[in-house]
C-alpha cells in the first residue's frame, strides 16, 4: 500500500472512533460504552500505524 492509502485508512479509523464517541455522548447508547469503544478503536489505529510504519504527522 502507498503511504497516502495508509494515511487514508488511519483517518477513516479515527473518524469512526470519533463517531462512536459522539454517538455515546448524544444518547445513541450509554456514554461509557461509546468512550470505551472509541478508545479501543483508536488503540487499533495506533497499532496499525506502528505495524505498517506510517510516520506521525506531528
Amino acid at each position: 500500500m502507498d503511504n497516502n492509502q495508509k494515511n487514508f485508512v488511519l483517518y477513516i479509523i479515527g473518524a469512526v472512533g470519533l463517531l462512536v464517541f459522539i454517538g455515546g455522548i448524544f444518547g445513541l447508547y450509554d456514554w461509557k460504552y461509546g468512550l470505551v469503544l472509541a478508545i479501543v478503536i483508536w488503540i487499533i489505529a495506533g497499532a496499525y500505524r506502528t505495524y505498517f510504519g506510517v510516520p506521525s504527522n506531528r
